[in-house]
Formats: C-alpha cells, sequence, structure tokens
C-alpha cells in the first residue's frame, strides 16, 4: 500500500484533532473551567514510552475535563514530525504534516512544483560513485510488495463479518517486549451524522465536502497476550492494561485509489471498543511474564472519504521495514 497525505492525523490520544472537543464562548472565545492535571497517565508514541515536554525541557502531563483527557498538542505534534504554530492575533493554531495543511485528499503523484528551475552542477567522479551506493542502498532496502493473501490489500478486502487472525510480536529495542494473536472481524457498519457524534458527546464535527463518518463494530479475540520483558531505567512498566497494549492498531481507512484518512476514535463513548474491552477484562493489568486473553466487541467511530467505497486499515505494532507494505489489514464496510 503505498502512502499519500492524509485527510486527518488524528492521534487515539489527541482525538480533538478530528472532533474538535474544545468549547467556546461567543464573546471572547474564552470560558473558565475546572480541571486536573493527571501525572500518572503516560505516554506511549509508535511503541515507546515518551513524555511530552515544554520549549525549556519541562515535563508536561494530561490534562483531564468533563471525562475527556487533553494532551500537549505541539508536542505531540513535532513527536510526530509535524509543525505546529499558534497566531496570537488570530487565536489560530497551525498543524502542518509533510507541507500539507489542505484538511482534503491529496495524490502526491499529481504535486508540481512550480519553483524556477536551477542548472544542475557538472557531476565529479565522486558524485557517480555516491549515486551508484545510493542506488545499491534503495534497492536493498526496497520495501516487499504487499501479500495478495486475505486482506492485505483494498482489493482482497475481508468481508463483513469474516474474521482474520494475526500474530503480532513487539520490541521496542529497549528490552520491552510483548506477543499477542488477534482474531479480528467488522460485524457491522452504520453511517452516522455529525450531529449523531454530537450526541455521543463530542462537539459537532464542522462540516466538511468530502469526510462523511461511520460506527464500525469490531469483534477482537485476544489468545495469549503475553507481558514477555520491560525496558530498564525510570521509564519502565511494572503492569500493563489489557486493554491499551493488547488491542488492535487502528490504522484509519483507505479508497481504491489509495486516498486515506487516519485515525478512528476507540475510546470516549458508550460501546467504544476500548470500554468494552475493559468490561471484557475488568480493567485487568498484567506483570512481566504473565499473560492475558479476552473477547469483545465494541464501536470504532471512524471519519471515511465521501462517495467512495472505504476500507478499514489496520496495522501490526511491529514489523520489519521492508515488510511495510505487508503490515495492514483491510475490511470492507458494506
Amino acid at each position: 500500500m503505498q502512502m499519500k497525505k492524509s485527510v486527518f492525523i488524528a492521534s487515539l490520544l489527541t482525538c480533538s484533532l478530528v472532533f474538535g472537543s474544545i468549547g467556546a464562548v461567543a464573546s471572547t472565545g474564552v470560558e473558565k473551567i475546572k480541571a486536573s492535571l493527571n501525572h500518572n497517565i503516560k505516554f506511549v508514541l509508535n511503541g515507546d514510552n515518551w513524555s511530552p515536554k515544554d520549549s525549556k525541557g519541562n515535563k508536561l502531563s494530561a490534562l483531564v475535563y468533563d471525562g475527556s483527557t487533553y494532551v500537549p498538542l505541539r508536542a505531540i505534534g513535532e513527536a510526530l514530525d509535524a509543525e505546529v504554530d499558534y497566531d496570537g492575533k488570530t487565536s489560530t493554531i497551525t498543524i502542518d504534516q509533510d507541507g500539507s495543511t489542505s484538511g482534503i485528499p491529496h495524490n502526491d503523484d499529481n504535486d508540481d512544483d512550480s519553483g524556477s528551475p536551477t542548472k544542475e552542477p557538472e557531476k565529479t567522479e565522486d558524485d557517480e560513485e555516491d549515486e551508484e551506493e545510493k542506488e545499491t542502498e534503495k534497492e536493498e532496502s526496497k520495501p516487499a510488495k504487499p501479500s495478495s493473501a486475505k486482506g492485505k490489500t483494498f482489493a482482497t478486502a475481508i468481508p463483513l463479518g469474516e474474521s482474520v487472525t494475526y500474530t503480532d510480536p513487539y520490541d521496542n529495542g529497549k528490552g520491552f517486549k510483548t506477543t499477542a494473536t488477534y482474531t479480528v472481524s467488522v460485524t457491522s457498519a452504520k453511517s452516522i451524522t455529525r450531529s449523531q457524534i454530537e450526541d455521543l458527546g463530542f462537539q459537532k464535527p464542522e462540516e466538511n465536502a468530502l469526510v462523511d463518518y461511520k460506527l464500525v463494530k469490531l469483534k477482537v479475540t485476544l489468545k495469549n497476550g503475553k507481558f514477555i520483558s520491560d525496558e530498564k531505567g525510570d521509564d519502565k512498566f511494572e503492569e500493563v492494561n489489557l486493554s491499551t497494549f493488547f488491542a488492535p492498531k487502528i490504522w484509519g481507512v483507505q479508497i481504491a485509489d489509495e486516498n486515506f484518512i487516519v485515525g478512528g476514535q476507540t475510546w470516549g463513548f458508550d460501546g467504544a471498543l476500548e470500554k468494552e474491552i475493559d468490561k471484557a477484562t475488568d480493567t485487568k493489568r498484567i506483570t512481566v511474564g504473565e499473560s492475558g486473553n479476552y473477547t469483545a466487541e465494541g464501536l470504532v467511530l471512524l471519519p471515511i472519504i465521501k462517495g467512495q467505497k472505504n476500507t478499514l486499515v489496520l496495522q501490526k505494532k511491529h514489523y520489519d521495514t521492508k515488510e511495510y507494505d505487508n503490515s495492514f489489514f483491510h475490511f470492507k464496510l458494506e
């Protein structure tokens, strides 16, 4: 699956990037609230323990207000290689990832460079040798083509009601290791309006001519989810929660032309997948050497590309760089 720029980058920790959970007051735009900083909330970025910090290097904590958790946008944006800027005059936050802030599907193949052409310098023998080395490295690191197996591509997406089983061992390279076997199926998918999203407890999303939403029900079975070992130092986990560390990774949605939206909401509303996993496991936590199992069925709120057939895309948490294109599973939503 060749990745192109997305409509939204919606980290599961930063749901406000998709749904804009922050309220406003008409006159000044400022509303006083009572909220709490939760210093016990830990952050995991791409599988590694991580701590958000401000520009002076001070650690930042998550803020909890009215049942929702808010995280430091700039620190997380920069950790995800996105530029985050604030214009005090217009009270505008700008998020720029990979130079794209358009907010609409974009195909990189059609990019047009309107800059003035410049004459290339003549190549030296050293330059030619460097290019040969780069071509060799590029060939050696070329990713494997997507498998034609069930669910590995948009064309072979898994039908509603059918499941796929896969093993997903994880190793962050610093001593933190887990392994798990998941069986996942999409049991239903229905359209949901912006007003209905508001009824779930989120702020009503702004109307977008290119985006609709679906409420997708996933059935997940975890078998032998094991906490193998932990890393050393201050960031080590003494125990981990099954619903946080042993749940399928929702990557987003994709359409036939490979445009896509990254992200999905798995918590924060009644029936949400993570809530249902919590119920199924009784919020069980396991220590190094222990394992757990569960079967749960819960909801995922997905932004989809309007007027197109979309597939829900899951991604393995751990994969070899050359196997990137084979780390995805596609599920039909209709």
